[in-house]
């Protein structure tokens, strides 16, 4: 039996175990096994450099006792451990999408690894290198032509920014009844998606309203089928977005895949480098890719425009023709939002002023200057993430399509290992 030891000397000790399971005395799943327990143990120390890093774990209590307990390990010996652990993988016999889940997260670990350490990547290459996916750019003209269908949508006279604006200020949920209004999106959400995933009885969550985030909405996955979502309330509220978010971090989105990952896969088939989620890896990508997609697997169009109109425009005091009026243009928005992506690449790569990529976003995604700002923020903190809403989402969908084992290969993406890269 492996015995811990301290962080200081546990990278090459963890992948000395890996090495030797590998070889002619160790079978291959002692092998795989001993190397996720290594990947664990590795991801845990490079969160002690980046608080961001580790967004759930929910293996051995003992394991993350003691990464916090020890002095942080240093960077290069990190990028070493994973070079090495990434090699023993490789070399070793199992399960192969097993095998190719690991090989893709540690090639994500070193590149966060060596991000850390200072090496400057190009937004591309970064998502290539953390996500498994490299993204698209999308020119001026598409949003161009956005902006050309939504002048004929739009109704009223005036800037077609003013006209975007008036229409969201009428869906705008009042502040003292943002919260009913949003657990009565989540449990409208859980409902429905709840049944159709299968989750076990007793799955939970515990909601919240936080402010002074650079996202809108987090779900922080604890373990056990339990999940904390907290909702930002530091903009407007609106009220259409609500059932899309909430089925994005509850049902069947974030929530739904973190449980279904630790029943199928931790509890089901004993595979530990589950029981970790670094934020930056391809790992990301699938959850936000399929979180996006959620809504429109339990909620046709006609379906959502009931649930927003009778359902929550009566809790958010919100007129449900407004409601009505802005679910009839935002089809034609979809284009915009691309521009954060774009925005995010003219702020990290080309270094345009803060005034500048504010003007962009404001002028091509139709939102305020706050909304504009938030989008900066994000993206100084997050980075490449950006592109896991987007190019995620195109991945997902192309690959779930829109035939009748739609339902089934959605939650195929959240209960096995799969990778950005099988999804092409």
């Amino acid at each position: 039996m492996f015995r811990a030891v301290a962080w200081g000397s546990a990278v090459p000790a963890m992948i000395a175990l890996a090495a030797c399971a590998s070889g002619g005395s160790g079978s291959a799943k002692g092998a795989l096994d001993a190397a996720a327990e290594s990947y664990v143990k590795l991801v845990l120390a490079v969160g002690r450099h980046d608080p961001n890093y580790v967004d759930a774990f929910y293996g051995p209590p003992a394991w993350k006792a003691e990464a916090e307990a020890a002095e942080p390990v240093a960077l290069p010996e990190l990028a070493r451990g994973a070079r090495d652990l990434l090699a023993t993988v490789r070399a070793a016999k199992g399960p192969a999408d097993r095998k190719r889940y690991l090989e893709k997260q540690l090639v994500a670990v070193y590149a966060e690894v060596r991000r850390l350490s200072g090496e400057r990547f190009t937004l591309d290459d970064e998502c290539e290198a953390l996500f498994d996916a490299r993204p698209p750019r999308h020119d001026v003209a598409e949003f161009q032509a956005a902006h050309d269908a939504l002048e004929k949508l739009v109704p009223g006279t005036g800037p077609l920014a003013d006209r975007i604006e008036a229409m969201r200020r009428a869906i705008r949920v009042p502040r003292e009844h943002v919260e009913a209004t949003v657990r009565a999106a989540l449990a409208t959400a859980r409902a429905s998606g709840a049944p159709q995933a299968g989750l076990p009885p007793g799955e939970s969550f515990e909601f919240v309203l936080v402010t002074g985030k650079p996202w809108g909405a987090y779900n922080w996955y604890l373990g056990n089928d339990r999940s904390r979502i907290e909702f930002n309330v530091d903009l407007p509220t609106e009220l259409n977005g609500l059932l899309g978010t909430m089925c994005h971090e509850g049902y069947p989105g974030h929530h739904t895949y973190n449980v279904l990952v630790e029943e199928h896969l931790v509890k089901g088939r004993g595979w530990v480098e589950w029981s970790v989620y670094p934020l930056y890896s391809p790992q990301s990508l699938i959850a936000e890719g399929t979180a996006n997609a959620a809504e429109d697997l339990i909620f046709s169009d006609d379906e959502r425009r009931r649930v927003l109109a009778s359902v929550l425009a009566p809790v958010g005091h919100v007129d449900p023709q407004a409601v009505l009026a802005w679910d009839a243009v935002q089809e034609a928005m979809l284009p915009l939002r691309h521009v954060r992506p774009e925005a995010a690449r003219m702020l990290l790569d080309d270094g345009t002023p803060d005034e500048e990529v504010v003007a962009f976003v404001k002028r091509w995604s139709l939102v305020d200057d706050a909304r504009a700002k938030k989008a900066l923020d994000f993206a100084r903190v997050y980075r490449s993430y950006v592109f896991n809403y987007t190019l995620g989402e195109d991945l997902v969908r192309a690959y779930i399509g829109d035939g009748p084992d739609r339902i089934e290969k959605f939650y195929g993406l959240l209960s096995r290992p799969v990778v950005p890269s099988d999804l092409k």
